[in-house]
């Protein structure tokens, strides 16, 4: 009696299973490989028609990368450009800018940054004939009018590091127009961001005053510049002294606590 060679089939029916796991591996591979390929493709795209759509400027990005589960997104060589009514095209150019969103506070109908660097190569602002401006402009399709200060505020940026090289200011309001561009220079750390009034702090404003450019840029933000001060972000200079009055403070409390007990 001649017994089935139960193991010799076995034995050939591994390899055949190893087999069909790795092309179900490797289509998963290509397949996920693929994706990230049009995910990569397509953000650029997909961002700048979205903001065009969203406030009538045009723009154009050189690269874009986001992971929509960590909430990192890296941004390059962005151009936007003002609409046909401002006689100027130029409106912003930034080089860089790299953020990490709060995924979870997205939840909140908000939008967190947990760090934000911004590198900005010009900004140009421009004023025309007709009384209003490319960043009011923009500001009012992107976001909406300015809230009340009762109102939640819709984005708060924990860190924050801004770099501006230059700031054009394009008066159209009368003829001859007038152009003024301010070599700035400008480097600063922020915490806890939360309006655009946070960005005027004492350093900032010291730069502006240097350049002379305080009383001029006062038309594009005149409730960030001449309105009533908000609790100022904290900056690297804002924390220095803080640090420097805490410790002062608390020396004197230790001197004044051993002049007590040696006192009879």
């Amino acid at each position: 009696m001649i017994l089935p060679n139960v193991a010799s089939r076995g034995l050939g029916r591994a390899p055949t299973r190893g087999g069909c796991l790795l092309r179900l591996i490797m289509l998963g591979v290509i397949f996920g490989a693929t994706l990230a390929l049009a995910w990569m493709t397509l953000l650029p795209l997909l961002l700048t028609q979205a903001l065009q759509e969203r406030t009538g400027f045009q723009a154009e990005v050189a690269s874009v990368s986001a992971n929509p589960f960590t909430g990192r997104v890296t941004l390059r060589g962005l151009i936007v450009l003002n609409p046909t009514p401002f006689p100027v095209p130029d409106f912003l150019q930034l080089r860089s800018a790299e953020a990490e969103l709060d995924v979870w506070a997205l939840w909140d109908q908000r939008i967190v940054f947990d760090s934000l660097d911004l590198d900005v190569r010009q900004l140009t602002l421009v004023s025309r004939r007709a009384g209003d401006t490319n960043i009011a402009a923009f500001r009012a399709a992107l976001v909406g009018p300015v809230a009340p200060a009762t109102a939640s505020t819709p984005f708060v940026i924990r860190r924050l590091r801004l770099r501006c090289d230059a700031l054009a200011l394009v008066d159209h309001t009368a003829p001859p127009p007038r152009i003024h561009t301010y070599r700035l220079g400008l480097d600063q750390n922020f915490t806890d961001v939360a309006s655009l009034k946070h960005l005027f702090s004492p350093a900032v404003r010291r730069v502006l005053d240097e350049k002379n450019a305080t009383a001029a840029l006062a038309v594009y933000f005149p409730q960030e510049i001449t309105g009533p001060p908000l609790t100022p972000a904290k900056t690297s200079e804002n924390w220095l002294n803080a640090a420097e009055r805490k410790t002062l403070e608390i020396f004197r409390g230790l001197r004044d606590k051993l002049e007590e007990t040696r006192k009879p």
